[in-house]
């Protein structure tokens, strides 16, 4: 997929949902039909795509950065690669718990980042709904990853759901913010 090269809020929303859909669809294949226990090992394929998936984050939250909340979004990129390193880690030279937990503990950071950011543009006028929604089930999420890290056995195809749900609300917030933009026009 060729970026546009005019980044609007509204396009890296769009290109970011896409690649999600890309990664969980991906990863659903990678883990295939097996339900790995927390103490397995992360097949080969899902660990390079969970280890990677928070590039999604950083290359967006630098781009976002050019047009506001740029300290915020910053700080969030330098977590999300962070975040890479630490998943990379743990599913690549760990077990599938530990994977979980990482993966968790970035979704809970990144979460809150993005629910600050959102709750601060909607404080400011800006249609936020899908932000402030996505922010904080983004935290939940991650809560409940890092919990079910030390159950017995590892949902890893459920982040692929969280994933894909994460995508449809930045394309729903591409939508209401290229409607608002076309009423204001």
């Amino acid at each position: 997929m060729v970026v546009p090269l005019k980044a609007t809020p509204q396009r890296i929303a769009v290109v970011r949902a896409l690649f999600a859909l890309v990664w969980a669809a991906a990863l659903v294949i990678a883990v295939g039909g097996k339900m790995p226990s927390t103490g397995a090992d992360v097949p080969t394929g899902a660990a390079l795509l969970l280890a990677t998936y928070p590039l999604i984050d950083v290359v967006a939250s630098l781009l976002g950065s050019t047009f506001a909340d740029a300290r915020v979004l910053r700080i969030n990129a330098t977590v999300s690669a962070a975040a890479v390193v630490a998943v990379a880690i743990a599913a690549l030279g760990a077990d599938s718990g530990s994977t979980l937990a990482a993966f968790g503990a970035w979704a809970s950071v990144s979460g809150l980042l993005q629910l600050g950011v959102a709750v601060h543009r909607r404080r400011s006028g800006s249609r936020q709904l899908p932000m402030i929604a996505s922010g904080a089930i983004s935290t939940l999420a991650g809560l409940m990853f890092i919990a079910a890290s030390g159950k017995d056995t590892a949902h890893l195809a459920n982040l692929a759901g969280y994933m894909a749900f994460g995508a449809v609300l930045f394309l729903v917030s591409a939508l209401r913010d290229r409607n608002a933009a076309a009423q204001v026009a």
